[in-house]
């Protein structure tokens, strides 16, 4: 019986971010998680949607799922796995930062720009999303038309993009990685200038399970810029657990 598989995309997207992966499979029975909803309780909002897909998967509602996250979506989806890892089976993060801010290495997000983009939501919302896109993609080589970025977009207000902004902010999962259990598969891009190819590195140290994926030429956006090797993956995971091929 086909797992039930959780998608939890990143900040500023909403589940249109999947439909090029999900265009590449055979129909699945998914739930869609959205990253706002994941902020206060990921654990309860991961539960939630699991027993949805479970519902369309025709399995007890309480079974484990595979969980997709992809950017912020991929955090809650670590921390939900920290807090209720009987709910997921396996973890595929896309582009997901372990700490987004800069630490005592240098590498990461400068603070002052994260503050300086939180100010901006304030202002102007729509151009600093425009304009995280654009540093998103600046290093994709696919051809990818950026202007398909505004059909994947979340319809959300200012303040729910700000509270996303937050948990960016605040969030370093460095020291409970090892806490995790769950097999996990990393795929991130080398020319990612949001999270950074370090980020895929802290994950294949500090979780205990994990296989890391690089994807030469990657940027931010690797669902939409590389959809059919995350369908890949995420097809091989579910025949792993079938036993059967899927067409």
């Amino acid at each position: 019986m086909t797992p039930g598989v959780v998608l939890v995309s990143g900040w500023s997207t909403g589940p249109n971010a999947w439909n090029g992966v999900l265009a590449a499979l055979p129909e699945l029975p998914v739930a869609h998680l959205d990253w706002w909803q994941g902020l206060a309780d990921p654990a309860a909002a991961l539960k939630d949607a699991a027993a949805k897909a479970n519902a369309a998967a025709g399995r007890n509602l309480d079974a484990a799922v595979i969980v997709v996250g992809w950017s912020l979506g991929g955090q809650i989806a670590l921390q939900a796995a920290l807090d209720a890892p009987e709910a997921i089976s396996d973890l595929l993060l896309v582009a997901t930062p372990v700490r987004l801010l800069a630490d005592e290495t240098g590498l990461g997000t400068d603070a002052a720009a994260l503050r300086a983009m939180r100010q901006g939501l304030r202002r102007n919302a729509d151009g600093i999303v425009t304009a995280f896109w654009g540093e998103a993609l600046s290093g994709d080589r696919t051809g990818y038309d950026h202007n398909e970025i505004f059909g994947i977009l979340a319809d959300v207000d200012a303040k729910t993009l700000d509270a996303g902004l937050a948990a960016l902010e605040k969030t370093d999962l460095r020291r409970r990685l090892g806490q995790i259990d769950t097999p996990t598969i990393v795929i991130q891009g080398d020319d990612d200038r949001i999270v950074g190819a370090h980020a895929a590195q802290q994950l294949n140290d500090g979780l205990r399970h994990a296989t890391v994926l690089a994807v030469s030429g990657g940027s931010h956006g690797l669902p939409l810029t590389h959809p059919r090797m995350i369908a890949e993956v995420l097809n091989a995971l579910i025949v792993a657990h079938t036993g059967e091929v899927r067409r």
